[in-house]
C-alpha cells in the first residue's frame, strides 16, 4: 500500500510541477529559397536601419547603420519595439539584433496582479538574418530566439508560449513572404519552412 501511495504521490508531483514549469528559451527558424543571387537578396535586407522590405515594420528612427550597436525603434501594429545591432558581418551577409525595449499593448489581471502585455509577447527576444548562395539562387534564414513573456509559473493566455510562438511565426513569415514575393511574386508561402526547438 505504501508503494503504491508514493508512486501516486511521485506522479501527482510530476504533472504538478510539468504544469507549472517557467519558462523554457524558443528557438524559431525561418527558412526560404529565393530564385535570385544572394547579393540581391542581401541587398535588400542588409541595412539594419531600413526594414522597408517588411510589411508590418516600419523603422521610426535610428542611429549607428550598420555599426555593432546601432539602434532602430519600429512601429508596429500596436506600438513600439527598440532593438539593438549586437553583430554584422556583410561578407557572410548576416547580422544579430536584440529587443531592448517595448510598448505597453494593454495591462491584464492575474492572479490578482496587474501584469503588462508587451506589443511583442516575448522576453529576451534576440534575432539572426543570414544570406547565403545555393547554386544561382539564395536561401535566406531568419533565427528567433526568445522566452514567453511572463517570467514566472501559471502564464496567463495572452503571455505563454502558444501566444509567443504564434506572434514570432507570424512576424517571420510576414516578413520571408514579402522577401520571397519582390523576386518571384507568384510562389505560394508555403515556400517557407519553419523548425520550432524548444
Amino acid at each position: 500500500m505504501k508503494k503504491i501511495s508514493f508512486l501516486a504521490f511521485f506522479l501527482f508531483l510530476f504533472s504538478a510541477v510539468s504544469y507549472a514549469h517557467g519558462p523554457v528559451r524558443g528557438k524559431m527558424t525561418a527558412t526560404v529559397d529565393i530564385e535570385a543571387s544572394a547579393e540581391d537578396v542581401w541587398a535588400v535586407v542588409k541595412n539594419f536601419d531600413d526594414m522597408s522590405w517588411h510589411p508590418g515594420i516600419k523603422v521610426t528612427s535610428s542611429t549607428g547603420g550598420n555599426d555593432k550597436g546601432a539602434t532602430r525603434v519600429l512601429a508596429v501594429d500596436g506600438g513600439e519595439i527598440t532593438e539593438k545591432l549586437k553583430s554584422y558581418n556583410a561578407e557572410k551577409m548576416s547580422y544579430k539584433y536584440k529587443i531592448t525595449d517595448m510598448s505597453v499593448l494593454k495591462t491584464i489581471q492575474h492572479s490578482g496582479q496587474d501584469e503588462i502585455v508587451p506589443v511583442f509577447p516575448v522576453d529576451n527576444y534576440q534575432g539572426v538574418i543570414t544570406v547565403k548562395k545555393k547554386g544561382n539562387s539564395a536561401v535566406v534564414t531568419w533565427v528567433a530566439t526568445y522566452y514567453r513573456a511572463y517570467m514566472n509559473n501559471y502564464p496567463p493566455e495572452e503571455l505563454n508560449e502558444e501566444t509567443a510562438d504564434a506572434a514570432v511565426t507570424a512576424v517571420l513569415k510576414e516578413g520571408l513572404t514579402s522577401l520571397l514575393h519582390k523576386f518571384e511574386p507568384n510562389t505560394l508561402p508555403t515556400a517557407i519552412t519553419f523548425k520550432m526547438k524548444r
